[in-house]
């Protein structure tokens, strides 16, 4: 009885795994692919087919770029998902937006949306310049007349409702100076420090042969471009304006250019990365402070920024979770 419970027992598993197996074989067709859900919000879904209507020209990049099999390169699949991710994201906080606007009774009027849309056609068209390039672009970018105002007007909607989450935003002076008094030093304070040049060789004797050029009349930048073994030697062997106490150089590099003068060269110094010759113009010797005054209106538009940026999110976070989303991200990497 054991022995048949076993044979039993055996057959059923191998049908098991024969009918997974057969699963496993049994492939989506093309038009099955473009009609897997990606998403879903407030009982509307969203298919990998509308995904990839919204960005026409990117397959035939990854086409021209991995070729005709790209389906079966990792690197090739990952790219389109994300290009998918980004596309479907988008998507979906305009529907979403869209839907708030109409619940909160923001939409505007037929006339006036048709206002604004042939604004921007006509704004679209300025930039183009000619009639002929903008029905270039529009069709590039996957649109008709029809499609484009349609897309434009979701637009103009979906703007309402941003404007509404963040409407109540404010800044005061108080939080400008605060951000000004906390961030002073970092920010807002020329240290001490010099526009520097330098010369990098691996030996000593190489150095010296150099500084002998400089010393004779040769220039530096020439030098520098000949001679020169790091990616400063094409740029003159510029560094860029270098402050005394930076982390990113070698302390002995550093001392050695702090106590050079205005145009002066410096001799041979060691390093951890070799001999370096060092030259320091437009010498800054005290720290020089920007006025609050000065960046008062630049602190307060940051600072506004960011606040309508932490605002919209919560608020977008919010209007997401009564709307239900559901994003299906693994379903991305599908190829037909």
């Amino acid at each position: 009885m054991k022995k048949v419970k076993g044979l039993i027992g055996a057959a059923m598993v191998a049908v098991f795994a024969f009918s997974l197996a057969g699963c496993k074989m049994i492939q989506k067709t093309p038009e099955a692919i473009k009609n897997t859900v990606v998403a879903k919000l407030d009982g509307q879904k969203i298919t990998l087919g509308e995904v990839d209507d919204k960005m026409p020209g990117v397959i035939s990049q990854i086409k021209q770029k991995y070729g005709d099999n790209y389906a079966s390169n990792e690197e090739a699949v990952k790219a389109l998902a994300n290009q998918r991710k980004t596309t479907l994201d988008n998507m979906v906080m305009e529907d979403v937006l869209v839907k708030e606007a109409e619940k909160l009774k923001l939409v505007p009027s037929d006339e006036e949306l048709n206002k604004e849309v042939d604004q921007k056609i006509e704004d679209l068209k300025k930039i183009y310049g000619t009639e002929e390039a903008y029905n270039k672009a529009v069709e590039s970018a996957g649109y008709n007349n029809d499609t484009l105002k349609d897309f434009l007007k979701k637009q103009i909607i979906a703007q309402k409702a941003m404007d509404y989450a963040v409407k109540d935003v404010d800044v005061t002076d108080e939080d400008v100076q605060k951000y000004y008094d906390t961030n002073k030093d970092s920010q807002f304070t020329e240290k001490p420090g010099a526009n520097l040049s330098h010369i990098l060789v691996k030996t000593e004797d190489e150095a010296k042969d150099i500084k002998n050029q400089l010393d004779n009349g040769a220039d530096f930048a020439s030098l520098a471009k000949k001679y020169g073994t790091d990616g400063t030697k094409d740029n003159g062997g510029s560094l860029g304006f270098v402050e005394y106490d930076s982390q990113n150089y070698d302390k002995d590099f550093l001392a050695a250019a702090k106590n050079l003068s205005e145009g002066q060269i410096s001799e041979p110094v060691k390093t951890q990365f070799g001999w370096h010759i060092i030259k320091a113009t437009n010498i800054r010797k005290d720290a020089k402070v920007t006025p609050f005054d000065d960046v008062k209106s630049k602190i307060k538009e940051f600072l506004t920024n960011q606040k309508k940026s932490e605002t919209f999110k919560k608020t977008y976070d919010e209007w997401k979770k009564e709307l239900g989303v559901q994003v299906y991200d693994d379903k991305l990497n599908e190829v037909y």
